[in-house]
């Protein structure tokens, strides 16, 4: 056992395929995590109007899909950086490790984060006539805060008082960036103490009630990610796998339709489920990731399907970047042609249909323009600054 608490790693074609390789399976588990906050912001957002398909998605608790990709984020980044802390008691190995670390996730997630923050601020004032846009003075705020990784208490402050701004989804993006930054310093100074710290983190959502400031600071899904990724070098996880899973059609398809109903219903204001809803979400939510990270086909095999949302999952950055923007420019385009008439049924249909395209359009420039192309430089700058600081203090 090593001093963050996981065994030696093993050299496994798993292990090897878990650290290297894309897992199909958290991909498709980060696109329905996307598609659920796509559909959570349709009401307000896209659709100004009200109908009883609008009052259901208002009261349905669609946005528990961020509590998924915490659980994911939690998982695969720990699973990717504590291998290389273990062990470590060296200050200046240490520093190589996290800087580099640090580096390569600024390079994946800020440039794309930061082009998304600056975009409201021209549009809101050229662009703006249906007010969608909101004011420049919420636009400013809301660049400001993100650009400084405050954005989740900004929406704390703002929640439901004051105008959040276009960008204000980005409150997710800074409880992710402040667990990269925490992360590694928090995994080199607890050791092996860390998965008790996590576990005191993950049980805080059964014990506190859901008050916004802790709301925006939730983090029971993300410490549930790394604790399955730290679980998952031990060999009791092997051991736990459900393999007849993968034989069974029925189990996958009420594993994956009763885990998201589950989360569904237990963000939704109309269901009185239980007080502490936050524990519960991450549970599920990590139960999820469970199945999926083996890749084994538990949750969901190989298929023409899983290959779709595979690609959507590898674009659900820049789908969620993205589509609170793109959801104001089709309401703005409707309000300047038709002002504020409400659709009728097939315009209504149109209207949305147009949303997905225009939002699948802009995504994947996003992801193929700026995310990937930035991305890959990230990591390129990250491996030489690792070799010359390495060079440098040997």
């Amino acid at each position: 056992m090593d001093v963050i608490g996981i065994p030696a790693i093993s050299s496994s074609r798993h292990d090897a395929k878990v650290r290297g390789g894309r897992n199909g399976e958290i991909e498709a588990l980060r696109a329905i995590a996307v598609l659920m906050v796509l559909v959570q912001h349709v009401p307000d957002n896209l659709i100004f109007w009200h109908t009883r398909e609008y009052d259901f998605f208002t009261n349905a608790g669609f946005w528990t899909g961020v509590d998924l990709f915490f659980a994911i984020s939690g998982f695969v980044i720990a699973r990717s950086l504590l291998p290389q802390l273990q062990d470590m008691q060296d200050i200046t190995a240490f520093v190589r490790v996290t800087v580099t670390f640090w580096l390569r996730r600024a390079w994946r997630i800020l440039p794309s984060a930061w082009f998304w923050l600056a975009a409201p601020l021209p549009l809101c004032v050229l662009f703006n006539r249906s007010g969608a846009y909101g004011s420049l003075q919420a636009n400013w705020e809301q660049f400001v805060a993100g650009i400084l990784d405050l954005a989740n208490f900004r929406f704390d402050e703002v929640f439901f008082r004051f105008p959040a701004g276009t960008a204000f989804v980005q409150w997710s993006l800074s409880l992710e960036e402040q667990f990269y930054l925490l992360l590694p310093v928090a995994a080199f100074l607890l050791r092996r103490y860390l998965p008790a710290a996590l576990l005191l983190l993950a049980a805080s959502g059964f014990l506190l009630p859901d008050t916004v400031l802790w709301h925006m600071l939730r983090g029971g899904a993300v410490a549930f990610g790394v604790l399955l990724a730290i679980w998952s070098w031990h060999p009791t996880y092997k051991l736990c796998a459900p393999a007849g899973m993968a034989q069974s059609r029925t189990a996958r398809v009420s594993a994956l339709v009763i885990g998201i109903a589950c989360l569904i219903s237990l963000g939704s204001p109309p269901l009185h489920i239980v007080w502490f809803p936050i524990g519960p979400i991450s549970l599920v939510a990590a139960f999820l990731v469970w199945l999926a990270s083996y890749d084994g086909g538990y949750l969901w095999r190989p298929s023409p399907a899983r290959r779709l949302m595979e690609l959507v999952g590898a674009r659900s950055y820049s789908l969620y970047l993205a589509h609170v923007p793109v959801y104001f420019a089709v309401h703005e385009l409707w309000f300047r042609q038709f002002g504020a008439r409400i659709p009728r049924r097939g315009e209504a249909l149109a209207y949305i249909m147009v949303a997905a395209a225009a939002l699948a359009i802009t995504a994947e420039l996003n992801h193929r323009l700026l995310e990937e192309p930035l991305r890959r430089r990230g990591k390129r700058i990250a491996a030489r600054f690792a070799t010359q600081f390495r060079e440098d203090s040997a």
